[in-house]
C-alpha cells in the first residue's frame, strides 16, 4: 500500500471516530468517559492523514485494487449505524448481582409517600440482599421490554466499558388483571412496589417482580445503558 491510499484509509478510519464520538452514537457501543478519546483519536487520524498526503514525501507505486477493499469495511461503519443491544442480548444474560456495583453504606429503607427512580439493575440488587430497603415503597424503573413464557419485564443492559460486556438486568411486572403487556422493545416507565420475597437471595435464580401501579410507554432515552 503506498502512502497515499493509507492515508485514505487513515483518515476514513478517523472519521468514522469523530463521527460517533461527536454524536450520541457513541453511548451505543462504549461509556461515557470514552467520547473524548474517541474525539481525539479520530482528529489525530485525520491530522496525520493530511500531514502524509500534502508531505513532501510522496510514493508513485500504485496501489493494488485488493487494498481499496479495505475500505469496505470503514464505509459499512460510516453509513450503518447499527442499533444499541437489545432483547436478543437480554435474553441470554441476566441478573448477574455480584456484578453490580453499589454503596452498601447507603443502603437505607426508601421514604414512603414518594416515587423513587432506581436504576434496574439496583433494584435487582436490593431485593436480592436488601429487601428491607424496597418493602412498602414506591419506585419507578425504566427499560425496554422483554418476554417469556412468565410474562414481561422491564429490562436493561449494563457496561463496564463497552458494549461486549454488557449484562442485562430485568424485573417482571405484575401489572394487575386485564392489563396488556407491551410489545417487545417497547421502552417504558413503570411505577410500582417490589413483592416481597420474590427476586431474594445472592445468585438466586429468581426474579424480582414488581406489582406495577402505572405502565407509560415512552422513547429511548440517549444513554441507553446503565
Amino acid at each position: 500500500m503506498n502512502r497515499n491510499a493509507q492515508s485514505v484509509v487513515l483518515a476514513a478510519i478517523g472519521a468514522v471516530a469523530l463521527r460517533v464520538g461527536l454524536t450520541d452514537e457513541y453511548a451505543r457501543y462504549v461509556n461515557d468517559w470514552m467520547k473524548w478519546p474517541l474525539v481525539v483519536s479520530g482528529a489525530a487520524m485525520v491530522g496525520l492523514a493530511f500531514l502524509a498526503v500534502f508531505s513532501s514525501r510522496h510514493d508513485t507505486d500504485r496501489s493494488s485494487p485488493a487494498v481499496w477493499a479495505l475500505l469496505l469495511p470503514v464505509v459499512i461503519a460510516f453509513v450503518v449505524q447499527p442499533p444499541a443491544l437489545g432483547a436478543y442480548v437480554a435474553e441470554r444474560r441476566s441478573n448477574d448481582v455480584s456484578a453490580v456495583r453499589y454503596d452498601k453504606a447507603a443502603v437505607a429503607p426508601l421514604r414512603e409517600g414518594q416515587v423513587h427512580d432506581m436504576l434496574v439493575s439496583e433494584f435487582v440488587a436490593y431485593a436480592s440482599a436488601y429487601g428491607e430497603v424496597l418493602t412498602g415503597a414506591q419506585v419507578r424503573l425504566r427499560g425496554f421490554v422483554t418476554h417469556d413464557e412468565d410474562g414481561w419485564y422491564v429490562t436493561r443492559l449494563s457496561i463496564s466499558c463497552c458494549a461486549a460486556d454488557a449484562l442485562a438486568f430485568r424485573v417482571r411486572v405484575d401489572p394487575g388483571d386485564g392489563e396488556q403487556a407491551p410489545a417487545d422493545e417497547q421502552w417504558v416507565e413503570v411505577v410500582g412496589a417490589w413483592v416481597p420475597g420474590t427476586g431474594e437471595g445472592i445468585g438466586t435464580e429468581e426474579v424480582p417482580v414488581l406489582a406495577a401501579a402505572e405502565v407509560t410507554p415512552t422513547g429511548p432515552p440517549k444513554r441507553p445503558y446503565e
